[in-house]
């Protein structure tokens, strides 16, 4: 290369020829040396390697295992999913129930299109980069998905799951490679290694998924069709919550419509292995919670059955909230379509509705009291946000429910309310509760039409929400509500604005 040449190359040799033993031009995106030769240069990234490895010694002495001098793994075309892959209903047209759909949707990634993580999640013997995926899930992405960092299932229930699950273990490495290629750049190439690796561990998991399935309905023993429930709810709800990661992905669609069909067979058998009680109540209570978030923005397939949560309260932080919003959500949409609410739904009139919601304000203080939080300034924060939602379920009880105009004195005073809450927070821990903020943020934003000022606050709120707990789909939430601004005033809330919007994929958004 020239003195005066800027041409960029590639800090390491390519491992063709560093195979071949020859001195690599280290041009980039591929070496010139293997073009010349017609040889496939792997480019400079991590390279993924396995092969069926044996133990000569030890305590796994002829186990398998993987080795890293194993040629790469190629990576299969990820599935092709679509909102209405799945139905609603139990029995499609052709006969295929939800599940065999899902079982169908999987097959095709058959594990001898991939080279197996042979008895990865028991060996000691791990790849580096597994250690490192399983201590960022550890460390960054079970904080993420949980609503109180102390109080954390997905730390204590779920990754040991991966340690006598292969499915598990692959869905858990999907998510977490996925989460720390947002740590680079776009165009880095250490986001675009860890988002093929995310891609390569989601369908390892896929294709376990389809066998797993088919055993659900073959299984001999209740203790056997429990531990395969069990194990297969936890894999499609961690994959559930990867595809909650990608922006105006409908993934988590598909896979929310197996976790239902999966819950529903699980509660037709006759007992369930009391050790993994506690785990599938968990599992349940997030696929519940997950529901409701998705019927906000959902008008025509919106599932009218109820959804009724576990009865434990264990790890149900803020169910008791949520319960409410989806009481709110259903008796907007029966008041849509029959022009009537009360005579339609068990749940009363309005004055109910308030009171649930001062009910589940009471109970999620008193829980603050029983949470091991780290600070009196963490207790404080959490107790910060227990209000916040109490002011953005009043508010959305008053749009979708009230007669009376929603911009009301009312609702201002909780729209102020939550403003002045998360500039208090913004002074407590940095960043213990910011996945928490995007419900009463989307809700205080609604009431901010002509309040510049407020705006502002709203916008630079998601942007710290999203720079610390991950964009998942918040900047299309955030442009919705920066639409809503500027709506001309043809619609009469954002939710008519939302209904009218949903014909089209572009607005189908997810407000987590």
């Amino acid at each position: 290369m020239s003195a005066g040449s800027t041409e960029q190359l590639a800090v390491k040799d390519c491992p063709t020829c560093q195979r071949r033993r020859i001195k690599c031009d280290r041009g980039l995106p591929s070496c010139g040396k293997c073009g010349k030769r017609n040889l496939e240069c792997p480019g400079y990234g991590l390279q993924l390697k396995w092969v069926h490895g044996v133990a000569s010694r030890g305590s796994l002495r002829g186990r398998a295992f993987p080795s890293p001098d194993a040629p790469p793994i190629r990576a299969s075309n990820p599935p092709h999913y679509s909102s209405d892959s799945l139905t609603e209903t139990r029995t499609t047209g052709s006969g295929l129930t939800v599940l065999d759909q899902y079982s169908y949707s999987t097959v095709g990634f058959s594990p001898s299109r991939l080279s197996p993580i042979s008895d990865l999640c028991l060996s000691q013997i791990r790849p580096l980069h597994v250690s490192r995926l399983l201590s960022w899930f550890n460390d960054r992405v079970a904080h993420r998905l949980a609503w109180v960092p102390q109080q954390n299932a997905w730390r204590q229930m779920i990754l040991p799951m991966a340690e006598s699950s292969e499915t598990v273990l692959s869905s858990i490495l999907a998510i977490a490679a996925h989460d720390l290629a947002s740590e680079y750049p776009p165009n880095d190439l250490g986001h675009e290694t860890f988002q093929q690796m995310s891609k390569n561990y989601q369908n390892k998991s896929l294709s376990l998924l389809a066998q797993e399935l088919n055993s659900l309905s073959t299984s001999s023993t209740a203790l056997q069709a429990s531990t395969t429930s069990a194990y297969t709810l936890a894999s499609v709800i961690i994959l559930c919550n990867n595809e909650f990661m990608k922006p105006q992905g409908a993934g988590w669609r598909v896979h929310l419509s197996a976790a239902r069909e999966i819950i529903l067979a699980a509660g037709n058998r006759p007992s369930r292995h009391h050790q993994l009680a506690s785990i599938e109540e968990f599992l349940m209570l997030e696929f519940y919670e997950a529901s409701v978030w998705a019927d906000l923005t959902t008008f025509d397939n919106y599932n009218m059955a109820i959804k009724a949560p576990p009865g434990s309260g264990k790890n149900a932080v803020f169910t008791d909230f949520i319960q409410v919003i989806d009481q709110i959500t259903r008796l907007e949409r029966l008041r849509f379509f029959s022009g009537v609410v009360e005579q339609t739904s068990s749940y009363g009139p309005m004055q109910d509705i308030q009171s649930q919601i001062e009910s589940a304000r009471n109970s999620m203080m008193r829980l603050s009291e029983s949470i091991h939080f780290s600070s009196e300034a963490d207790q404080h924060g959490f107790e910060l946000v227990v209000w916040m939602y109490y002011h953005a379920t009043i508010i959305y009880s008053h749009q979708a429910l009230s007669e009376d105009a929603p911009s009301g004195d009312h609702v201002r005073k909780s729209r102020d309310e939550i403003l002045r809450y998360v500039q208090f927070l913004s002074e407590t821990r940095d960043g213990m509760f910011a996945q928490d903020l995007v419900w009463p943020l989307f809700m205080a934003g609604t009431e901010l039409r002509g309040y510049p000022t407020g705006q502002r606050i709203i916008q630079e709120c998601f942007g710290n929400v999203m720079r610390i707990s991950r964009t998942l789909d918040r900047a299309r939430v955030l442009s919705f509500v920066e639409a809503w601004w500027n709506e001309p005033g043809t619609h009469a809330s954002w939710i008519d604005m939302a209904r009218k919007q949903s014909q089209s994929s572009q607005y189908d958004i997810l407000i987590v």
